[in-house]
């Protein structure tokens, strides 16, 4: 079957065919006329070994636009995150308590909940006390002139943080409702009453990359890719993470290695679908993702303008807890 140009490029590069190889002038198709130039085969079958060959060699080199991962690494990354572990691997069990946001508001609800249960709203959400509490105690750790602030917490929706944490809790099995109540899973009183945050933080992060939309809380188009590459975003960390950069630092990378990103937004009358791509890599990828998980520390810096801040992100060391990179 012919590859067409908004296919993904055989190569496995991650791109698509027409960003890639479909190029005549790229340097794979270069790299192959000059291999096969002079050559004299026996067989269609020989040729095809060649090129097999070729191409496997070449998907195996390190390349820029992927921070030195190979072609072969990132559609590993891409396609198959957690079934890859010679090349990255993540802990069932963690050696180091956890400490993260997450964590804390699936505390609030557990400490809430008892054997009875917890009383849902006739809406079948967190009840409004328990919210607004948690809510008090969630800004204690943020600056002064964080939104969160600024929020009136009436219904368990304008916590967004604790409502996305119920259904992560849900999604993992870890929190059901029946008879319109809320009670704790026998799964989720054995990982943690016998192991603990340790062993219950892997499962969190796996919900919430696999199962959880990262779309659900924000409002811009689906761009389910940018979840799909969420190892390719730890990796970044990972790599360059020791150092505070901008977010700009971040989406420059993931654009550079992913261009046809872009193509799946389009364009607004008062921005372009790149800058679309990149607030939403920068919302989902390191506020609402990185943050979050506790895996990143963001630094709000003032921008001089009312109610707006820039910021800069920094790696925590529950990274290298989380997830190993053999690469």
């Amino acid at each position: 079957m012919k590859t067409r140009r908004n296919d993904p490029c055989p190569c496995g590069s991650g791109k698509k065919y027409k960003h890639c190889c479909l190029n005549p002038a790229s340097a794979v198709n270069d790299e192959l006329k000059q291999l096969l130039a002079g050559q004299e085969f026996n067989s269609i079958e020989e040729v095809q070994a060649m090129v097999n060959q070729f191409m496997q060699q070449r998907n195996q080199k390190p390349q820029d636009d992927y921070q030195g991962l190979s072609s072969e690494q990132v559609h590993r990354m891409l396609n198959f995150p957690l079934d890859s572990p010679w090349f990255f691997s993540f802990p069932e069990v963690l050696s180091t308590e956890p400490d993260t946001p997450i964590l804390t508001l699936i505390q609030w609800i557990a400490d809430a909940t008892d054997e009875k249960g917890l009383k849902a709203t006739a809406k079948g959400n967190l009840p409004q006390k328990l919210c607004r509490h948690a809510a008090l105690d969630y800004r204690k750790e943020l600056p002064d002139d964080d939104i969160h602030h600024r929020m009136s917490v009436n219904k368990e929706e304008d916590f967004i943080d604790l409502h996305v944490t119920r259904i992560i809790m849900e999604l993992a099995g870890f929190l059901r409702k029946t008879k319109g109540r809320f009670f704790l899973t026998r799964k989720y009183h054995q990982l943690v009453d016998q192991v603990g945050n340790v062993a219950l933080y892997p499962k969190i992060f796996d919900t919430f990359c696999r199962e959880f939309n990262w779309g659900y809380w924000d409002r811009y188009p689906e761009i389910p890719f940018i979840q799909q590459s969420f190892l390719f975003t730890l990796y970044l960390l990972r790599q360059h993470g020791d150092d505070w950069n901008p977010p700009e630092f971040y989406t420059d990378a993931f654009l550079k290695a992913f261009p046809m990103v872009v193509d799946e937004v389009e364009p607004l009358p008062y921005m372009t679908a790149e800058d679309e791509i990149r607030h939403c890599y920068s919302l989902r990828a390191l506020e609402k993702f990185l943050q979050f998980m506790g895996l990143a520390k963001i630094e709000k810096i003032p921008s001089g303008k009312p109610f707006s801040h820039d910021y800069r992100i920094k790696k925590r060391p529950l990274l290298n807890e989380v997830v190993r990179f053999s690469v």
